[in-house]
């Protein structure tokens, strides 16, 4: 019986590197599939990484009508809580959209206006600088730039480009409608999946017991549990911290009497989800708006984002995202690199709980395996001393 157990084991290995093998052989045809694959469940995938963040605000407002005692709410608690929770995002979504989109619309503008002038005011001080040089003066004064001309091209290389992508008109449609098609899909899966989330967990149940047994269930069930409590941890945690960040620049810019307050303010806390580098990011665009108005002042804007973002990063990301997650800085540098680069930007987003799951899970092997050891030993001298 152990023999053909170890046969088992043997054939297993050699049907696995074979068919690693065969893989590498054929990246080609392997990466079709896959990308067949993903095209047919792209979907379903984005449906359940929709329930799933949908589900952390659901899950607490579901919990809140548990309580109540009027048998009205209860009956129907599941289907309001996600009503309430996609009335709530929709909301927040057209709350952002109403308030940046005219803001940038109005400082692209005005950055289209104040342009010349202040390449003007750059001419006249480059010809004051080299005054002395009849040269380099005459070299600036033949700078000259026709700004309609140069924003009309640019418009026109745009829609070029544009046009050259997308072939026509009835591609763009179709873009469109396909776009527009697979987002009410993915809504409406997602509203399936929350709806009756329960019939997947006791299937899970099911198919763990029947295949897996009791003990490799039960040791699954809790891998998935610190997945599951790192990646909400996570995405709170980061949907806190870019509210009080993008709170406390709004309040900062309004009171130093900085333009627009509310639109930076909730730009800078939207980037600054994204780990690592969003902050730079949202303060770059912060500066641009800021300079649109006045150059002087985006200065003052960029050393209060810095002092801003130094408090960010030492007080509050500590307490809010920091100690829930629990990944250490190090790491958290070594997965934005590794995943940014891999999956740009949702890499970085998604690495981060990634990796921390599995630095828990490692952990958690670790401890248990230095703990049957040290049992070990201890039978060992006690029966040694016997």
């Amino acid at each position: 019986m152990k023999l053909f157990d170890i046969d088992k084991k043997i054939w297993s290995y050699i049907i696995g590197i074979a068919f690693i093998v065969v893989c590498i052989l054929n990246l080609d045809r392997v990466g079709q599939i896959f990308s067949v694959l993903w095209n047919a469940t792209k979907v379903l995938v984005f449906g359940g990484m929709l329930a799933y963040v949908l589900n952390l605000v659901m899950s607490r407002i579901e919990s809140l009508f548990e309580k109540s005692k009027k048998a009205l709410l209860l009956k129907f608690k599941r289907g309001l809580s996600l009503l309430i929770s996609l009335c709530l995002v929709a909301f927040i979504i057209y709350f952002i959209l109403a308030i940046v989109i005219p803001t940038l619309g109005q400082a692209s503008q005005v950055l289209i206006n104040v342009l010349p002038r202040y390449f003007n005011d750059i001419v006249r001080f480059l010809t004051n600088l080299f005054e002395n040089n009849p040269n380099i003066v005459e070299m600036i004064n033949n700078m000259q730039i026709n700004w309609k001309d140069l924003i009309d091209q640019s418009i026109s290389f745009l829609g070029s480009g544009i046009g050259n992508v997308l072939g026509s008109t009835f591609n763009v449609v179709n873009i469109v409608v396909s776009s527009v098609f697979n987002a009410i899909l993915t809504i409406i899966f997602a509203i399936y999946v929350l709806l009756d989330k329960e019939r997947f967990i006791r299937l899970y149940h099911r198919l763990g017991n029947l295949y897996l047994g009791k003990e490799r269930k039960d040791k699954l069930t809790e891998a998935l549990r610190v997945i599951d409590r790192s990646f909400g941890a996570f995405i709170g945690g980061q949907c806190i911290e870019a509210t009080i960040l993008g709170t406390l620049c709004a309040t900062g810019m309004y009171l130093l009497h900085m333009p627009y307050p509310l639109m930076i303010g909730i730009l800078v806390g939207l980037i600054n989800i994204i780990p690592m580098i969003g902050a730079y990011i949202g303060g770059a665009i912060g500066m641009f708006m800021v300079f649109t108005v006045d150059p002087m002042l985006s200065l003052g804007f960029l050393v209060y984002l810095c002092i801003l973002q130094q408090f960010e990063s030492n007080v509050i990301y500590p307490r809010v995202v920091g100690s829930s997650v629990g990944l250490p800085g190090i790491y958290v540098m070594m997965t934005v690199v590794i995943f940014g680069s891999l999956a740009g930007i949702p890499g970085m987003f998604l690495g981060i709980p990634t990796v921390a799951s599995i630095y828990k899970l490692t952990r958690i092997h670790i401890e248990n395996k230095e703990k049957e050891l040290e049992i070990k030993n201890t039978e060992s001298k006690t029966s040694v001393k016997k």
